[in-house]
């Protein structure tokens, strides 16, 4: 079986000198052994960075280009480690999308992830990894995606009977607040303000409206 991965640490290849000056579209034109370039740049948005060198990409554009690096050519296995470190939220599902469009009944795809959302997605089974660095490393038994997730969080494999963390993972919901007559009688702790401002860097300019947020 031919397998090909995506690199974890994507701002590393601009570490390299050649790597560097490599165009974007003339290098995806080149790996594109199925024919989806167009597709490809069209899911992950790269349409604006083909003729971009690569030492010149951000790290999120660096990952949509290593993601698209790895779909467009011919596997029977892609593993993807971390495909959605420095996107954003609708970059991830676009990530996503295009990663999910690799399985076929002789095709396999492994991802790594730390994104809940995103690995419920993606998955169709999961398997929780858990160790000691440099000391033992163990992978449990695939599980259903909610099954797994649960496992993840509970830090608890009840098949196995092993306990791989001391605490359960939990997540604080806080009721959303009605109306503005509400928010002003309930006096919420650490609630911070910050002022409208204005930030330009050459070219580009954002303009920031005043708000608020509470911190934990």
């Amino acid at each position: 079986m031919k397998s090909l991965i995506k690199i974890q640490y994507v701002d590393s290849i601009v570490n390299n000198e050649k790597a560097k000056e490599i165009i974007v579209g003339q290098r995806l034109k080149a790996v594109d052994k199925r024919g989806i370039l167009d597709e490809a740049v069209d899911k992950l948005e790269l349409g604006a960075i083909m003729a971009r060198k690569v030492g010149q990409l951000s790290g999120g554009e660096l990952q949509r280009f290593t993601i698209a690096m790895t779909c467009v050519q011919q596997a029977d296995l892609y593993m993807f480690d971390e495909p959605s470190s420095y996107l954003d939220v609708k970059q991830r599902l676009n990530a996503g999308r295009m990663i999910r469009s690799l399985l076929k009944p002789e095709v396999y795809v492994v991802c790594i992830e730390h994104d809940l959302s995103i690995l419920d997605y993606l998955s169709d089974f999961i398997c929780c990894l858990y160790g000691q660095p440099g000391a033992y490393g163990v992978v449990t038994m695939p599980s259903s995606v909610r099954e797994g997730i649960n496992i993840f969080l509970a830090g608890f494999v009840p098949t196995e009977n092993v306990r791989f963390r001391e605490d359960e993972l939990t997540f604080r919901v806080q009721k959303a607040i009605e109306t503005e007559e509400e928010s002003k009688e309930i006096v919420k702790p650490n609630v911070h303000s910050y002022p409208a401002m204005t930030k330009t860097l050459g070219s580009f300019k954002v303009n920031i409206e005043a708000g608020r947020f509470q911190s934990a």
